[in-house]
């Protein structure tokens, strides 16, 4: 009953496991889905939001800054004047051309460097070195003669945003340059696109950072100390830059680290309606986290110990009420009800188990029948026999101990199972409880009468071959019994020939 109770322990368990295991693998299965369409859906608000903003931002500037360039085209026609009438421009006195219009004068000799400027680190700055593509459109300027202005642009050397204007000298020797900081100018504050990435920044957990870089790959970021570029990234970052600008579709890479955690990596092409200088050309980069799957995962994890919980504490009850309810079942189906000792069924079982471990043990089978018995019940009735049924089985299971079990067949057959033992042994067994039952006789005055006319007849066995199967050891100790009977009842015989002889 206790093995019963185990493996029904167990099977509960399991259904529990596999039901909590399936309930929470399909759960999970549908969460992580949900998660990924709204991680697609704020990716669309968002890249949506940042392109469509950045577009105002670049038609506001086109629509609104004309002011500006006219009065950058203006500086830079004065300069020209001023240049024909004074060409020594080592002498001239840039600060105070700034000072005068408020904005930075840049003065470019043919390679393209910066020779002379009122802002100190672009002092020396090489464009046909760092910057190929521009430096081609700057000797384009150069030697069409003409001003230009481009859109929103960004200081190479610090990354800022700036304004530019140019003009190149009649005689094609420099290119003047005026440039002007975008944050004090009015139009930009209106539509500034930084704050726009940091409102989706704050209101969106899983966007970690938006950068814009312009087609020469410097970050439009004025916050550090030095410029950012792209070659200062990972291969990996390097490589989606150069393919987002060539093919002017978004692309992506994701980097996993510990405990789940992923970014990843977006790159979104961007050109200008109008356009206008290189600065037209931008890609804007959109680093992504998963905070919002950790989390869910995280409490979904939670909810499958919690349902755990409770699935094994479930079972724990259904095996007390199921235990509740088939115990009497369960007993019955394991003991005598009258004797309470194992009933036939039982035996087999516990016997097959017992022949299994013959290799380390010798188990043995001790047959016991009440002679006479029918007579009991015949002259006293069956109220009494059941009495004496009853005392004989608490008899054998104190003479037998924990050395074995035993076992009632029907009427007054009983049986005892030894788990491990010899001839000597079980002879002995059999004579204490013949000296037990004689002394049953006596014990009570009432049932003198009762016990008088019974005897016992007792036959064993030991199983001593490997390959000795349940009937074989029945039918040898059966012989012993009978053998008993035959020789005037009231003893014990052990039946000791080979069973793989008895054809001999």
């Amino acid at each position: 009953m206790k093995n019963l109770r185990i493996k029904l322990l167990i099977s509960l368990i399991a259904f529990a496991l596999i039901l909590v295991a399936v309930i929470f693998y399909v759960n999970r299965q549908i969460l992580t889905e949900d998660i990924k369409k709204q991680e697609v859906m704020n990716r669309t608000l968002i890249e949506n939001h940042i392109l469509r903003d950045m577009q105002t931002v670049d038609n506001a500037d086109f629509y609104f800054d004309k002011n500006l360039s006219d009065k950058m085209e203006e500086v830079l026609r004065k300069l020209i004047t001023y240049y024909k009438e004074n060409p020594y421009i080592a002498k001239w006195d840039l600060q105070k051309v700034k000072s005068e219009n408020e904005m930075d004068v840049y003065i470019l000799d043919q390679s393209n460097t910066v020779i002379y400027t009122t802002f100190e680190k672009d002092k020396g700055l090489n464009f046909s070195e760092c910057c190929h593509r521009f430096s081609t459109l700057l000797d384009e300027r150069r030697a069409s003669g003409q001003y230009y202005t481009d859109g929103i642009d960004i200081s190479t050397t610090t990354g800022g945003y700036r304004k530019f204007g140019y003009l190149a000298t009649p005689d094609k020797k420099y290119l003047f340059e005026v440039g002007i900081d975008l944050l004090e100018d009015p139009v930009f504050q209106t539509f500034n696109f930084a704050k726009t990435a940091d409102y989706l920044i704050d209101n969106y957990v899983d966007l970690l950072e938006v950068q814009t870089i312009n087609a020469g790959g410097v970050f439009f970021d004025d916050s550090k100390s030095r410029k950012i570029t792209v070659n200062d990234q990972s291969k990996m970052f390097q490589e989606h830059f150069e393919q987002a600008k060539k093919t002017m579709k978004p692309t992506e890479y994701q980097r996993e680290f510990k405990n789940g955690y992923i970014e990843k990596y977006r790159f979104l092409p961007y050109e200008a309606e109008a356009i206008r200088g290189e600065s037209s050309k931008r890609v804007v980069f959109v680093k992504y986290g998963n905070f919002t799957e950790i989390r869910a995962l995280t409490k979904n994890t939670k909810q499958f110990r919690g349902l755990l919980f409770i699935a094994l504490g479930t079972s724990f009850i259904m095996l007390l009420v199921i235990n509740k309810l088939l115990s009497k079942t369960i007993h019955l189906a394991t003991y005598d009800p009258l004797t309470n000792v194992y009933n036939r069924a039982t035996y087999i079982r516990k016997m097959d188990k017992q022949l299994r471990l013959r290799k380390t043990n010798q188990p043995g089978l001790l047959l016991l029948d009440l002679d006479n018995f029918k007579q009991v019940n015949d002259r006293y009735g069956h109220v009494e026999g059941d009495k004496i049924l009853i005392e004989t089985a608490k008899t054998l299971k104190q003479e037998v101990g924990k050395n074995g079990f035993v076992v009632r067949f029907g009427g007054d057959e009983f049986a005892i199972v030894l788990y491990d033992t010899k001839d000597e042994h079980m002879e002995k067994l059999a004579n204490s409880i013949l000296e037990k039952i004689h002394h049953l006789r006596y014990a009570d005055n009432v049932s003198i009468d009762r016990w008088s006319v019974l005897s016992v007849s007792m036959g064993g066995a030991i199983c001593i071959h490997p390959d000795e199967s349940e009937r074989s050891l029945f039918e040898r100790a059966d012989k012993a019994l009978y053998q008993s009977k035959n020789a005037g009842k009231d003893r014990y015989t052990s039946y000791v020939k080979d069973p793989t002889n008895e054809k001999s």
